[in-house]
């Protein structure tokens, strides 16, 4: 969880149906649509703020023969 700091507002626009469905989701489930946007705004942030590095090809950095040949 967030440690407690001013909080400030920030607003989004939403097709009226998806709204209206996420509303009644969260209510289904006891809690707040703020609770849910800010839990998925700092899971995202925290997977997001750092350059994902492309995926390794293992083919290792030189073009010379591998360990095994």
């Amino acid at each position: 969880m967030l440690s407690e700091s001013k909080q400030v507002s920030v607003k989004i626009y939403l097709p009226e149906d998806l709204r209206a469905r996420f509303k009644s989701a969260c209510a289904l489930q006891k809690v707040s649509m703020n609770q849910i946007l800010l839990d998925f705004v700092e899971d995202w942030t925290t997977n997001n703020e750092k350059p994902k590095q492309p995926p390794d090809s293992g083919s290792g950095k030189g073009k010379g023969k591998g360990v095994n040949e």
